[in-house]
């Protein structure tokens, strides 16, 4: 069959298109909105801990609702408790209620729509064409990527940011629709033999990806956004700017990885992307500079999603229960993400140079790098047997 006969995933493809959007809009201005709105960097990481933390705590909460909801509802709340999220930023003026009822909102709507999500993506898809289903859905994703980050500068600059994330979470709304048609995968009501022992390759490979991101990604966040004078237009037509490119090069890497080329994949994209992340630490605060690290480094994030989530779902997928898979993975994601915020905001608070956070997520990089051969390998002698 053809990857892309796969009905299942091309709506959960649309279904991503729009989430993206709606993140394009709000999502990626919110750690430059808390800087608007009176918040330290070091508070922008605690306040990304906080969050990250009570998904760690209210993890649980997503086997209760599958078991009595079942996946699809489930995802649907999580998706309008996303939603409900964007709105809720608007309100945020500093370290005040406001900012603890967004982060408990952002919390639980993420336990519930990214577990269930990947538990989707992973059970629907076909692991002999992963790399292009999930390169295609990142390309897909891009277009997203390119129109929404300015059209939300521009709303924010122009209108405020009650439109802007008003507008994101009409967007995230529309994103259901796609959801009521996707097949149900299956559940098991009680966890079957294994059912957590077989996510400990993906746990650790998530906890590294939290780990970068949450240390590397929202410190260049900050960094662009004030090279970029703090203004809301340039720093989302430069995320627009950025966006294509590394779109093109994930749908390029999903065709390698189904070719069976994934380990030299694998370690080009561990080298490239630890030479974008010197280049970031080196390249101070000029404009210019700054904008050209951003652009190299959504291409080589465009290649690393590809490795990395193949690698996870196909992981998913051959595991005894793909939904407890996913939940012990994200839990992953949780305290990698939480250690690296600590580890950042700790930085920030000595006075440290922002550009120290990234030094935090370069010897993690060969770190996964070796945790995804593993799983690659694994794969393809599981298939000789």
């Amino acid at each position: 069959m053809s990857w892309l006969a796969n009905v299942d995933v091309n709506r959960l493809t649309v279904h991503t298109t729009l989430h993206q959007f709606a993140y394009g809009i709000s999502g990626v201005f919110a750690g430059a909105y808390l800087l608007r709105a009176g918040l330290s960097p070091a508070a922008v990481f605690l306040t990304l801990a906080a969050i990250l933390t009570l998904r760690f705590v209210l993890r649980p909460l997503v086997l209760v609702a599958v078991a009595r909801l079942g996946p699809r509802l489930t995802l649907i709340g999580g998706t309008l408790l996303v939603a409900l999220q964007y709105p809720l930023l608007a309100t945020v003026r500093g370290t005040g209620i406001e900012l603890a009822v967004y982060c408990g909102v952002t919390a639980l709507g993420n336990v519930f729509y990214w577990t269930c999500y990947h538990a989707f993506f992973a059970a629907l898809g076909d692991a002999e064409g992963r790399g292009r289903q999930v390169g295609a859905r990142e390309v897909m994703s891009a277009v997203a990527g390119v129109l929404a980050p300015a059209a939300g500068g521009l709303l924010l600059t122009n209108l405020g940011p009650w439109t802007a994330f008003g507008a994101a979470g009409l967007f995230e709304l529309t994103a259901i629709a796609p959801l009521l048609r996707v097949r149900e995968p299956t559940v098991a009501a009680v966890a079957p033999p294994r059912a957590y022992e077989a996510a400990r390759l993906g746990t650790f490979l998530f906890v590294c990806d939290g780990w970068m991101t949450s240390s590397a990604a929202v410190a260049w966040t900050i960094i662009l956004f004030r090279a970029l004078g703090a203004r809301y237009d340039a720093f989302g037509g430069a995320l627009a700017a950025a966006a294509l490119a590394g779109a093109l090069a994930g749908m390029l890497l999903g065709h390698v990885l189904d070719r069976g080329h994934a380990r030299r994949a694998i370690l080009i994209n561990a080298g490239l992307f630890a030479s974008s992340l010197l280049f970031k630490i080196f390249c101070g605060s000029a404009p210019l500079a700054v904008l050209v690290a951003t652009v190299i480094g959504t291409v080589l994030a465009g290649l690393y999603i590809p490795s990395l989530m193949t690698a996870v779902y196909n992981e998913g997928k051959a595991a005894p229960c793909t939904l407890r898979f996913q939940f012990a993975a994200e839990g992953g994601w949780d305290v990698g993400g939480t250690l690296a915020c600590f580890a950042a905001a700790a930085l920030c608070w000595t006075g440290a140079p922002l550009q120290s956070a990234i030094v935090l997520a370069l010897p993690v990089v060969f770190v996964q790098a070796r945790l995804l051969v593993d799983s690659y390998g694994a794969r393809a002698l599981g298939a000789t047997r």
